[in-house]
Order: structure tokens, then sequence, then C-alpha cells
């Protein structure tokens, strides 16, 4: 006889949508229903993008999983009545024995945003407090390391890169995802958008030619914040954008079946993982530091605070934040990297026996 294998069903990570309480897939779906705002007729989330109703559906797709492997899912209950103080918590300890602290923040907080408009009138206060409690104590898994070289001289870097792989007669594969890949960063660097907004650039939609310049423009709609992005790209990038669309781009067999702007190496578009995987291998290769995406955000408000406090107020326009008060850290980041520089001029003169400078002497 042949041995009797064992089958052990581990329990679902997430909950999919077909698989959720009839209950809850109503209340989900009343989530987005059209109506009159004025009248309270339409859905308490309508407003949200596809990408935040997809991440908060995972999100609220875990806290069923997590329900159903605790045998808590009971399917008589209508959804918000299944969470109470005792059980978000037990949910978000067996979140932070499972995943990084910033993961279970994240997750618990868009639990709280389901819930919240599925049940507006219900007090959530104890649960927001939770939440607050989860994002104070959730540390970045990863700390982002600035670069040696300022911005101006990365762009010289990249621009460089781009110039050299310009002259090359002829363009292996590896040639072109390097032009490529080399772009995408100096765009980047000179316009630092979302991965989200990079991925969906297509020729003609966002990216436009307007006389002599090339603008980029995201409406309310595609963006994170709901705000309109309108940028203008740097002359020195001209160039390199134009033989890129016209030299490297082609080169892709498959690029004319989309307008997309980037183009992976079967013709397709570039997918956001394979972007964000391209771009750090790039920053590796270029500045022998590896930069996310997000990074070239942190330097260009970084950059610009450094710079002044009034070039600073032009941080929140140019990464499309809402208030001052989300790019404020990086302008005391900037003060605080002043300040020290002060503070060695100060010990410096002092240990040659000269006079100390006055703060207003050091600028």
């Amino acid at each position: 006889m042949s041995p009797v294998r064992r089958t052990l069903t581990r329990p679902r990570k997430q909950l999919p949508f077909e698989d959720w309480p009839p209950a809850d897939q109503i209340a989900w779906q009343a989530l987005f229903r059209d109506g009159d705002l004025l009248e309270g007729t339409s859905g308490t989330a309508r407003h949200w993008s596809v990408v935040t109703r997809r991440s908060n559906g995972k999100h609220y797709g875990r806290w069923l999983a997590w329900l159903e492997a605790q045998g808590q899912l009971d399917r008589s209950v209508s959804p918000w009545a299944r969470a109470t103080p005792e059980t978000a918590t037990a949910f978000a300890l067996a979140l932070l024995e499972e995943v990084a602290p910033r993961t279970a923040a994240t997750t618990h907080i868009g639990l709280k945003c389901v819930l919240q408009r599925m049940a507006p009138d219900d007090d959530w206060a104890w649960l927001k407090a939770m939440t607050n409690r989860l994002d104070r104590g959730a540390k970045p898994s990863r700390q982002f390391t600035m670069p040696e070289l300022p911005s101006p001289e990365l762009l010289d870097v990249t621009l460089g890169e781009l110039e050299r792989l310009s002259g090359l007669v002829h363009l292996s594969a590896r040639d072109l995802w390097d032009y490529r890949d080399t772009f995408i960063v100096a765009l980047l660097l000179a316009c630092p958008i979302r991965l989200r907004n990079l991925t969906m650039m297509e020729l003609g939609r966002h990216l436009v030619q307007q006389g002599d310049e090339w603008h980029l423009r995201f409406e309310p709609h595609e963006t994170k914040t709901g705000q309109p992005i309108h940028l203008i790209l740097p002359a020195a990038l001209d160039p390199y954008l134009e033989a890129y669309l016209s030299r490297i781009r082609p080169a892709y067999r498959g690029a004319d079946t989309h307008n997309r702007v980037w183009v992976a190496q079967k013709g397709r578009p570039m997918a956001y993982e394979t972007i964000y995987s391209r771009v750090t291998m790039a920053t590796a290769r270029l500045f022998e530091t590896t930069l996310s995406p997000h990074a070239f955000r942190t330097l260009a408000a970084t950059l610009l605070a450094e710079t002044s406090p009034e070039d600073s107020l032009h941080t929140r326009p140019l990464l499309g934040h809402r208030q001052f008060a989300t790019t404020e850290q990086f302008y005391i980041r900037a003060s605080q990297l002043r300040a020290a520089q002060n503070v060695s001029q100060a010990l410096l003169a002092i240990r040659d026996g000269e006079e100390a400078l006055k703060p207003e002497e050091t600028e």
C-alpha cells in the first residue's frame, strides 16, 4: 500500500471578496454607491481612488481571514459588530507576530478606515486610539540613507551616463535597458513623482510637448492626495527624452501597441514592481547607493529646504502634498544639518585660535 499523504490546510492570510460573508460584501459595495452627496445617498467611501479601494479591501480581507482562523467569523452579525476592543487588540498582536510593525500598523489603519465608513454613526474613538498607537510605534523597516552626493551632482552623473549611451552607434539589449532605467532616474531627480504616477505615464496624456517644453500632468483623480500635478521637465532632459522616444522606446518590439511611456523587454508596459526594481538597480549602478523611487521625494524636499526657508515652501506643490506640515519634517532635518555645520565651524575656529563666526556670517 502506498503511504497516505496528509494535507495540512494553512489558515488563509487574506479572504478573497467572493468568500466574504454576504453582509460584508453588501456593506463593502455600499461604500461606493452612486448618489447625491448633499442628500447623503452616495457611498461614504465613493471618493476613494482605485488604489485605495484595492489596498483597503486587502486589509479588510486579512481581518476576515484572521477571524475565520480564530473561529470568530460570525456570518449572522453585521460586519462592524465583530470589531470589539478585544478582537481588534488580538488581531493587532497577531499581526505584530507575523509582519513588520509598519505593515501591522498599515493593515490596522485600513481596517479602521473601512469600519468607520461602514458604520459612520458608531463610536470608533477606541479604534482610532489603537491605530494611532500602532502607527507611532511603527518604525520603517528600511532606513533611508542619504547619498553622499547632493541632488545636482547626482543629476550630473545621470546625464553623463545618458550622454555616453547616446553616443553608442549600436545599442545592445543591455544598453537599451540601461538607457531607459537611467532616464527614469533622471526624471525622478527632476520631477519626484510617486511610483504610481510614474508607472501610469502615457504619451499625449500625461507627458505632453507644448512648444519647446515637455509637460507632465496628472489629474486630481490620478493622484494620491487628489491634488493635480503639473510639472515642466528641465530643458537639460529634453534631448535625452527625445532620444528615448525616437530611438530607445521604438526598439522594443510591441511598443507601438500602447501609449505607456515605459516599455518592458517584451514590449508590454512596465509594471509597478518592475519599475521599482529597475530604479533600485540603476541607482546602485550609477551612485553605488540603492535608492527607491520614493527616496527621490526625500532628496527633493531636503534639497529645497537646505537651499533656503523660502525655497522649502515650494516643496508642498512639487510633491503634491495637501499641507506643508507633511513636508515640514524635511525642513526640520535641513535646519538641523545647517545648525550642525555652524557648530562645527565655530568649534574649528576655536581650535585654530580664531574668532568664532557669527551666525549671519556663516551664510
